[in-house]
């Protein structure tokens, strides 16, 4: 990992994020993996469709940040607990899009009456969500959900 790549991401994202505490109710949800080496996904899920973007990321400036997105996946999640995993795919396609976020890292209350989660906050959305909560800050590569599907 080259030095100028490391000082262009923020370990404050560094890690696994989740919208399931802030989707109550809502009949689908995201999940972003960020790696601190630049690479990462996104993911969108619901009861019957999973969507996975492989990406690159940097923070070109503080607060900002901009993710490459690279190939995208789609198909059917299994019905098991946990992170959104495929049960079957459509063929993957490349995709070559590059977008901008403004971001906060902070505490934030999922629901009234709940303790407050590290969070960050987007005032553009990411994969349709606003807010996502602290997952693991320590993921590897293979926690993609595309990772057996891609290169």
């Amino acid at each position: 990992m080259s030095e100028k790549r490391r000082m262009n991401v923020d370990d404050l994202l560094v890690g696994h994020w989740s919208s399931v505490p802030f989707s109550y109710g809502v009949m689908e949800a995201s999940e972003l993996g960020l790696l601190a080496d630049g690479r990462g996904w996104s993911s969108w899920f619901n009861a019957g469709a999973l969507c996975v973007t492989r990406l690159s990321w940097t923070c070109p400036e503080p607060g900002v940040i901009e993710l490459h997105a690279k190939w995208t996946v789609e198909g059917t999640p299994r019905e098991d607990a946990g992170s959104p995993t495929f049960s079957s795919t459509q063929p993957a396609e490349p995709v070559d899009e590059v977008t901008r976020h403004h971001y906060v890292v902070g505490l934030a209350v999922p629901m009234p009456g709940e303790e407050a989660v590290m969070s960050v906050s987007f005032e553009e959305p990411v994969e349709f969500c606003h807010q996502y909560a602290r997952g693991p800050k320590a993921i590897r590569a293979e926690e993609d959900p595309t990772y057996l599907v891609l290169p």
